[in-house]
């Protein structure tokens, strides 16, 4: 091997968990939420499907309801700020498209139905 050629090293991926869950979504300062649900979660971030494509980089709120399995005794919200890191339009021009967001900050609130915010 030469002095030139790069060394790869494999990245380290965050495990994801195949959750489906109800979520509602808004990109940072809308003031309407829109509904969707998870495809996949994870520490760094959430597979969602959306009604509307969002741009990359844009920065979104993201709020769901962990199911008492997953979140405790009676279930937690989890409400997220991130940013938009890629799209996935579907193959068929009815289905929603998927938008993975990083997950930049989040925080839990114990019961509660994910409405609020």
């Amino acid at each position: 091997m030469n002095g030139s050629a790069a060394i790869r090293r494999p990245v380290a991926r965050a495990q994801r968990f195949p959750l489906h869950l109800p979520l509602r979504y808004r990109a940072q300062g809308e003031t309407a939420w829109q509904t969707g649900w998870t495809e996949n979660i994870s520490s760094s971030g959430v597979l969602f499907r959306a009604t509307s494509v969002i741009s990359l980089a844009t920065p979104v709120e993201l709020s769901f309801v962990l199911p008492g399995e997953v979140g405790g005794a009676g279930g937690a919200v989890v409400y997220c700020h991130g940013e938009i890191v890629r799209t996935i339009m579907p193959p068929a021009s009815d289905a929603p498209p998927a938008l993975a967001a990083r997950i930049l900050e989040y925080h839990f609130q114990r019961g509660g139905n994910g409405n609020e915010g």
